[in-house]
């Protein structure tokens, strides 16, 4: 059962979130970053600039943040509840997990088991990276028709 210590945790973890650089590092993650394999991911994120320090800061944020609950710091069922973004995040990398783990075999370890362990969790990420495809596919179509800006194309078509 959750306790009153778990949802100020939540909460902070939120309000971490809203940090002006994070907001722009989320941005860039949830409405721009759309890898279609390992090394066309390398190849949009570079090994320098913003997008490569955004795609750190928001896995690191939320490897951190999973940690918190695999560990029993913050209730696991609670914090699956409201961490929706994390698990379309991670699904948007979790195909290229093995490519990672070649060279950190802990790369996004406490995500992963999460998504192991709790059903709910595992669950979502399934639903998840069911939909990435897609939402990656309306995305580009609304860039090319011009429709939208690249910026607000994901966000109109996903609910994270």
């Amino acid at each position: 059962m959750a306790t009153t210590q778990d949802a100020e945790i939540i909460l902070k973890l939120y309000e971490l979130r809203r940090e002006t650089e994070m907001r722009k590092a989320r941005e860039y993650i949830t409405n721009e970053f759309w890898p279609e394999s390992f090394d066309g991911l390398w190849k949009e994120i570079g090994m320098t600039g913003d997008k490569y320090r955004w795609f750190r800061q928001v896995y690191a944020y939320w490897e951190m943040a999973a940690a918190l609950a695999v560990f029993g710091a913050v209730d696991e069922d609670l914090f699956v509840a409201t961490q929706l973004e994390m698990i379309y995040t991670f699904a948007k990398i979790s195909p290229y997990l093995k490519n990672f783990r070649e060279t950190n075999a802990d790369f996004l370890i406490s995500i992963t088991k999460l998504c192991e362990r709790n059903a709910t969790a595992r669950q979502r990420l399934v639903h998840a990276e069911k939909q990435i495809p897609l939402f990656r596919a309306k995305v580009a179509e609304l860039k090319a028709s011009g429709e939208i800006a690249a910026s607000r194309a994901a966000s109109d078509t996903t609910a994270i």
